[in-house]
């Protein structure tokens, strides 16, 4: 193992057998979104961003930063193939949020990542950073996917390929949708239009969720919400609950 694996393992906190396996790739995937947020803050704040892997790698790893879905599950999708996995970059539509009626260039792009284990097709993503599977989840249309009190299924139609949905409580929500041919995308000026300052992760007791100076910390059926009031402030909020420091 090179020292750049092992640092990764490391700052995920990930200890154990490195067999590549289904079981190994959910724990890879539960200790990065326990640890890695979701933050587009690069991206708020102007500056520019890189998707080669030695950037990606310094951010993140060293910078102890966390990324948008294509910075997350690009650098993820290296650990694996690193690691002996056979890994699959594929670009979605993210609807999450989307009102039907939105134009296809306006809605979101996404990064998610298929891994083939043993002739069978899973989505893994690290990606997301709100509510979405902490475990691979397999690509069989009609299979449903239950972590905890989260329940999500898979579908497939002509127009849209494949779909992941989540269950509300009123209804199924979709959250993404790709194509089997979907490895090109131009997703750069969609993720210009990012102006809001955004950051989630993944808790062991829930997230927490950042929308500029509002902080927002789920915990069971609890919500608690801090605003910031200052530069100074919102810096310490984003350390406290991100673990994120940012450099001049």
């Amino acid at each position: 193992m090179n020292s750049q694996i092992h640092h990764y393992l490391q700052h995920i906190q990930f200890q154990g057998s490195l067999e590549p396996t289904i079981q190994l790739l959910g724990q890879l995937q539960t200790k990065h979104l326990l640890t890695i947020p979701y933050e587009n803050l690069d991206v708020a704040l102007n500056r520019g961003i890189s998707f080669a892997i030695p950037d990606l790698y310094q951010k993140i790893m060293v910078e102890r930063r966390g990324g948008n879905c294509f910075e997350l599950n690009i650098l993820f999708s290296w650990l694996l193939r690193e690691l002996g996995f056979s890994v699959t970059n594929r670009y979605a539509q993210f609807w999450r949020n989307v009102a039907e009626d939105t134009p296809t260039e306006e809605i979101p792009m996404h990064q998610l990542l298929l891994i083939n284990e043993g002739g069978q097709t899973y989505i893994s993503d690290v990606g997301v950073g709100a509510l979405a599977p902490c475990k691979p989840v397999p690509l069989i249309a009609g299979h449903q996917h239950r972590e905890g009190q989260e329940l999500y299924k898979i579908e497939r139609d002509e127009a849209n390929g494949w779909m992941l949905f989540e269950q509300t409580k009123q209804t199924w929500r979709l959250l993404y949708s790709f194509h089997d041919d979907a490895n090109e995308a131009k997703f750069a000026p969609r993720l210009s239009q990012q102006k809001n300052k955004i950051a989630m992760i993944r808790t062991t007791r829930g997230r927490h969720t950042m929308m500029n100076n509002e902080f927002r910390i789920y915990e069971g059926s609890s919500l608690t919400i801090y605003t910031t009031h200052n530069d100074k402030e919102w810096l310490q909020a984003l350390q406290r609950f991100f673990h994120i420091t940012l450099q001049n």
